[in-house]
């Protein structure tokens, strides 16, 4: 299926790719003639030669992190990318651990 815009329809499918955090110096680099990445919040990952990224349609999903126990963190929802997979074009992701206040105002307490 073929959108009106000419992208493709979402993968019904529920997909998952490993991605290396990038580190900020890296991520500022490459996007610095595009849109200023600020380190407060957001975290950048992906392989500098490209080929795995967030794409439309991947909006809001999760960057989890493995924690030494074998538990996963939430580190970041997805958020946006110029050109999904090109080299030097990191994936960005809004920093959850920023948010956490707003986050646990809008949510309420924990049961």
């Amino acid at each position: 299926m073929t959108l009106p815009d000419g992208g493709k329809a979402p993968n019904p499918e529920l997909l998952k790719v490993d991605l290396a955090i990038v580190p900020f110096e890296e991520c500022k680099e490459d996007y610095k003639r595009v849109i200023p990445v600020d380190r407060n919040v957001m975290i950048c990952a992906g392989p500098e030669e490209g080929g795995k990224a967030i794409c439309r349609g991947d909006s809001g999903g999760p960057l989890q992190c493995p924690r030494s126990d074998g538990r996963y963190v939430l580190a970041g929802i997805s958020s946006w990318i110029v050109h999904c997979g090109a080299p030097h074009n990191p994936s960005v992701f809004a920093q959850v651990s920023t948010q956490l206040d707003w986050i646990q105002m809008e949510a309420g307490p924990t049961p």
